[in-house]
């Protein structure tokens, strides 16, 4: 495809926008692309950044009548999108941008809900994988934009976030997976209502021909329709994936019977036998082989900071669960090791969440907690005395202190059910500081 004379704005020249600009860029159209940050902080994109794009930083800049790439990064309800279509301007997201430019012939199976959405988009990668060409990217890894060079015959394995599909007015999945809904984001989009809103709004172009992979266990989602439901998590409706006494059996489509016995799975968790039969769902419904599928749920070991074991040191088990950035997420990770001596490290920055949920689950699972972070005092004041608590100043304390009290038979897990960025760059930062920390402990530690 050309784009030889159409003019793009692109605000934000991060891992998508980066992406964007040089799709665009490359197909010959003519691109102004603009971050509020300085030449030094984008260094590194900058040298990624194809020469023909006009870059202007300091400011969010587009010109009247352009197609204009947002960053997901802005918030919804930015004055800056009344402004830009009073302008004339046509506004879309990197996402919305690669599905106009793929091959139309691309299968997209695309994943989003709060939970589990990166676990499940990786394991059903891998189920795909097993079976023909698979393309992963997202809000996972890669950009979309940045693998239109690379996909040819490829099925696509999308993460797609609630701040992608906002801007996604014409975006079409073959099949859509919602892993669940819990209330995150609510600055973002203001509110509840907002959020759910542009979870659900992966399922509006859905046709018979595709498929919504739904969570049934999920008292919101329960609600949804589509033209075609796949159901995870237990028996309900014509078509589900769902677990008894073990086995992972599934009735969609042709197929109906088991596929596999959970405990080959290599994850821990009831969380992730939800993601299991999620990916499960979405592949059976894209007719990907059963031998496939059995082949990636065993082989799938899980990703980085998603509950991720580092180390076992003088008898103690350590897992980086820095990716949950909050509550819901926590208690899914804690959950995985209900009946342990498990001591949780919990804390981080403000996203206005409601911790009273987690912190009934956190004192019943908890032998101690470890809270460090702005909002330390806060979860302190939500667990209310029921579980022995140690304050810390920073990830390292709250390492050292939480290795003051665990059994030799026992389990510290970095659960923070807060976003990271009161003192890290990001949740992989976080998680990288706390591997580092404990694959530096020694016995005298």
């Amino acid at each position: 495809m050309t784009l030889t004379g159409q003019r793009y704005s692109v605000l934000g020249l991060a891992r998508s926008g980066l992406a964007a600009a040089n799709a665009l860029a490359e197909r010959g159209a003519d691109v102004v692309a603009s971050d509020l940050r300085t030449s030094e902080a984008l260094s590194d994109y900058l040298a990624q950044l194809h020469p023909a794009v006009d870059v202007r930083l300091g400011g969010n800049h587009y010109r009247p009548g352009d197609v204009v790439i947002v960053s997901p990064g802005l918030k919804p309800h930015h004055p800056i999108f009344a402004e830009m279509r009073n302008t004339g301007c046509e506004v879309i997201g990197e996402v919305e941008l690669f599905v106009r430019l793929k091959r139309p012939t691309t299968p997209i199976l695309a994943v989003t809900g709060t939970d589990g959405k990166s676990t499940t988009t990786s394991w059903l990668g891998t189920i795909v994988s097993a079976d023909r060409n698979c393309w992963i990217g997202g809000n996972i890894g890669i950009a979309l934009c940045a693998g239109l060079e690379h996909i040819t015959d490829h099925t696509v394995v999308a993460e797609i976030s609630n701040a992608q599909l906002i801007s996604t007015p014409s975006f079409h999945p073959n099949v859509a997976v919602v892993t669940n809904i819990a209330p995150d984001h609510l600055d973002y989009h203001g509110g509840f209502d907002g959020y759910v809103a542009a979870k659900r709004h992966i399922l509006t172009h859905l046709t018979n021909e595709d498929a919504a992979i739904l969570n049934a266990t999920d008292p919101i989602i329960q609600t949804w329709n589509a033209p075609r439901v796949v159901w995870f998590g237990q028996k309900y409706g014509d078509e589900y994936v769902a677990i008894t006494e073990n086995t992972l059996s599934a009735c969609v489509g042709d197929f109906d019977g088991p596929i596999i016995d959970i405990r080959e799975l290599q994850l821990p968790g009831p969380h992730n036998a939800q993601n299991a039969m999620a990916a499960t769902a979405a592949a059976l419904a894209h007719g990907i082989s059963i031998h496939a599928i059995q082949t990636g749920l065993r082989n799938f070991s899980g990703l980085a900071h998603r509950l991720e074991f580092v180390r076992e040191h003088d008898g103690v088990r350590y897992y980086n669960d820095s990716k949950a950035t909050n509550p819901h997420a926590s208690m899914a990770g804690l959950k995985a090791f209900e009946g342990q001596r498990l001591v949780a490290i919990a804390g981080g920055s403000e996203k206005n969440a409601d911790f009273s949920d987690w912190a009934e689950l956190a004192s019943q699972t908890c032998h101690h907690m470890v809270l460090c972070g702005t909002t330390a005092t806060r979860l302190a004041d939500a667990l209310g005395g029921r579980v022995p608590i140690t304050m810390a100043d920073t990830l390292e304390d709250a390492l050292k202190a939480a290795n003051g009290v665990v059994r030799n038979d026992g389990v510290v897990v970095l659960s923070p059910a807060c976003a990271s960025f009161d003192q890290f760059e990001n949740f992989e930062h976080r998680g990288d500081v706390f591997r580092q920390l404990v694959r530096s402990l020694t016995s005298n530690a």
